[in-house]
Formats: C-alpha cells, structure tokens, sequence
C-alpha cells in the first residue's frame, strides 16, 4: 500500500507544535489535512502538458538549501527504518504466535536503539 493511502486510512493526531517532515510521496497532504503542521521539499515546476524536451525552471539556491536541510534530518529516519527492516518483522509475515508479536518488535527496535547508541555491532 502506498505511503500516503495508509497515512491518509490511520490519520494518527499530532499535536500542533510537533512538525512532520515529509517525502514528496505525501505531495496532498496540505490539500486533505490544512491543519496538519507538515514540511514538503520543494519540487520543481512541471511545464505543462506537449512540451517535449522543455524541463521546468531550476530552484533558486535558497529552495536548494531548504531542501537539503530537510534530507539532512530525513535520512536519520530513514536509516533508522532501514536497519529494523534488515530483521524482516515489519515487512514480511510473521510466522510466530500473534501474542508475541508486540515482543519481537520490541526486542528488535531495542537491538536497533543499542547499534545507534553504538555499542553494538550487527
């Protein structure tokens, strides 16, 4: 399921002094949930339709930066994301008893907080 459809069937409540950094997978957002205290990189204009090989206007330099601040604090999380899926528990099936569930994932996510605090090796 794409990103934004299951955000948009959970919709979790955020209070409103917590900012959401988001991917341009997420592109509605402002649109659907005006309220919502989001942060969108910046994209670079389309042209329009039938102007084969005319590329939109480049982003100014101040656009540049803010995007790469954004990616600077994005790509912590999504490391982050990355290692837990490396243990396969989010992503495939699980194959165990259903009552344990919440314990696997709680023992991956400390192993996953145990390399980032840098005592272990994985």
């Amino acid at each position: 399921m794409h990103d934004y459809a299951l955000y948009k069937r959970s919709h979790p409540q955020l209070p409103s002094n917590v900012r959401l950094d988001l991917d341009l997978g997420y592109l509605g957002v402002r649109d659907d949930f005006p309220k919502l205290n989001c942060v969108l990189p910046i994209k670079r204009k389309n042209p329009g339709r039938g102007k084969r090989g005319v590329k939109g206007p480049e982003l100014s330099v101040e656009q540049r930066a803010f995007n790469k601040e954004l990616a600077r604090e994005r790509v912590v999380v999504e490391h982050t994301n990355s290692r837990v899926k490396k243990f396969r528990i989010f992503g495939d099936e699980f194959r165990n008893r259903l009552r344990r569930y919440d314990v696997m994932t709680d023992i991956v996510c400390g192993l996953v907080n145990f390399r980032i605090a840098g005592k272990l090796a994985i």
